[in-house]
Formats: structure tokens, sequence, C-alpha cells
């Protein structure tokens, strides 16, 4: 909290005064970073453009919005799996987020852009390779690169003909 005041320059009151804890002022700014994202992405798919463009949107707003903001996604990771009320009120910021999501998949569905799928799970998926290719890019990786990479496994999946057929054959009936 010491740090907080003095990067904020408030005094100890203050800060007390409006969040009485650590967690109270943790769960603040996960709500109100979780919020101005799903504005982000709201304004970003809210447009003409086709449902997968959309896609591709998503996929930029949000890995731009956390990349210089890893220690955001640190604070949301760590709070996904506790049953607090605080955890619960996390679980409907991330259900609104992903609704933005899932709805947009479901335009690229009906406009024959993405196969039929369960766009719920497919929206879980593309959340995860987003959450997967913040935690772990390099110094090196360029914003655009890592965008172009997780739309085009998104959209066009990892398996060739070959290993689809493969997959397809042992399938159980």
């Amino acid at each position: 909290m010491d740090d907080v005041v003095e990067a904020c320059g408030v005094g100890k009151g203050t800060l007390y005064r409006y969040f009485p804890s650590k967690q109270q002022l943790y769960f603040a700014v996960m709500f109100d970073g979780i919020q101005r994202l799903r504005g982000e992405l709201e304004a970003a798919v809210g447009t003409r453009e086709p449902p997968a463009q959309n896609i591709h949107r998503i996929v930029h707003r949000t890995l731009a919005f956390f990349w210089d903001r890893r220690f955001f996604f640190s604070l949301i990771h760590r709070s996904e799996h506790k049953v607090t009320g605080e955890a619960r009120e996390w679980l409907r910021y991330r259900a609104a987020l992903s609704r933005v999501i899932r709805e947009t998949l479901e335009a690229a569905v009906a406009a024959g852009h993405i196969r039929r799928i369960d766009t719920r799970i497919a929206t879980e998926m593309l959340l995860g390779m987003m959450r997967g290719v913040n935690r772990y890019r390099a110094d090196g990786d360029r914003l655009g690169d890592l965008v172009a990479a997780v739309v085009d496994v998104f959209m066009r999946g990892v398996g060739t003909p070959a290993g689809r057929r493969i997959v397809a054959l042992r399938r159980p009936a």
C-alpha cells in the first residue's frame, strides 16, 4: 500500500478510506481494467466489418491491452479459482467480456466465416490462446506477429488435411 500511496501522490488515510484493504484495492484494479477491456472490444466489434475481421480485432485489442500490463494479467490469473465474494464478482465481469467474444463467434458462424462449433468452448479456446501468448511471450516478440499467429491458428487450426484424416479415423463410434 505504501508503494501505491507514493505512486498516486495521496496520503495513506485517503487510500484506506477508498480501499480499506489490499484485497479491495486489488479487485478494484481488476474490475476497472476488465471493464475497460470489454469497452474496447465492444467498440472494436461494433463496426460494419465482417465477423472474421472482428475476430482479428478482438485478438489485437486484447493482446494490445495486456502488452504493457503484464502485471494486470497476473492479477486476473490469480483470482480465477478463488471462491470469495470478489471472485464471484470477477466471474460476472469475465462473463460479460466472454459474451462479446462469443457473440462475435456466433456472427462468424452465421456468416460462414468459421465452421459450426460450440461458441462457448471456442470463446474459451481463443481466450486461452491469448492468455498463453501473453504469459509466455519473449522480449523480442512483436504484437503484430503474435496477433497474426493467434488468429491464424484459431481460424485454420493446426492440423493438416492428413492429420485431420488420421484423427477422424480414430474417433470412437
